[in-house]
């Protein structure tokens, strides 16, 4: 608790007694609501005159009265955390004093927590608090011994459970690299850049495959097509590489690899496994 805080939070809850008393649905009598003022009354008056003993005194009463015990925990959270999941991550329990609870510590408690990307945390005197959670959007999924994701703002996070129905690109190339080290935090920013310039193709990505030396490659969901961007990844490669889509026929028989590593050109060519002679087609990793 917040000694600093405590008094002008008292002042307030005193001015509005009258007013929540008439809101209660069940009377407090007159000689306890009395008996009640007048402690507080001795209590504050001993604060006033600086006695030390009278502070400590009005803390210990105001922590343990169960007039400030907590009853209700209103939770607003985003899956895929439930209500419990939050409630168990803030420490917070029905019970305990409302005075004892610090709003910052609690948001900065669930912060901590992998997957959520906002957190506000409000006591609503005198039995009351409220926790509003956001969770963080995955644009794609990275293929790693922990199933990991990547979200809009560029940070990597995990989720409590496996979304399975999540249908996103997979990002490969990085299962043996640290996730926090600087060719993965590069790799990373690059498919995050990358991404949004693919809406001009009109296809769902099925996976973005990175490689240190080579750049991206890119693989379609619904076309036998692999495309080598290399490291370019300026928006007129883009439109270019869209042209070319747009004019090779859609058909279950037509694998080619899409090369656009080259100034100003893509080059197209048949995409043969080169073990059997036959068409590879590219499989997701998990």
């Amino acid at each position: 608790m917040n000694a600093l805080s405590l008094p002008g939070a008292v002042t307030n809850w005193w001015r509005g007694a009258d007013r929540r008393a008439n809101r209660r649905t069940t009377d407090i009598p007159p000689t306890r609501r009395r008996g009640t003022r007048l402690l507080l009354i001795v209590l504050l008056s001993g604060m006033i005159w600086g006695a030390p003993s009278g502070w400590v005194l009005f803390q210990q009463y105001v922590l343990a009265n169960s007039y400030f015990a907590v009853t209700d925990i209103a939770i607003e959270a985003e899956a895929p955390f439930s209500p419990e999941d939050i409630l168990t991550q803030s420490g917070l329990t029905r019970g305990m004093s409302v005075w004892a609870i610090d709003p910052q510590q609690v948001e900065e408690r669930l912060l901590a927590v992998s997957g959520i990307r906002a957190a506000r945390v409000q006591r609503e005197f005198p039995q009351r608090v409220t926790i509003h959670v956001q969770t963080r959007r995955p644009l794609v999924v990275i293929a790693h011994p922990t199933v990991t994701y990547l979200d809009d703002s560029g940070v990597v996070f995990t989720l409590p459970t496996q979304q399975p129905d999540l249908d996103l690109p997979y990002v490969t190339g990085l299962a043996d690299v640290a996730l926090d080290s600087a060719p993965a935090r590069a790799a990373l920013a690059g498919v995050k850049s990358l991404l949004p310039l693919t809406t001009v193709w009109a296809e769902t990505l099925s996976e973005i495959h990175w490689d240190q030396q080579r750049g991206y490659t890119l693989f379609l969901a619904h076309r036998h097509l692999t495309i080598r961007l290399g490291w370019e990844t300026a928006p007129e490669k883009f439109a270019q590489v869209g042209a070319v889509l747009a004019r090779l026929p859609v058909g279950e028989g037509l694998a080619a690899v899409l090369d656009a590593r080259f100034v100003n050109q893509v080059v197209v060519r048949p995409y043969l496994d080169d073990q059997s002679g036959g068409v590879r087609t590219p499989a997701r990793p998990l």
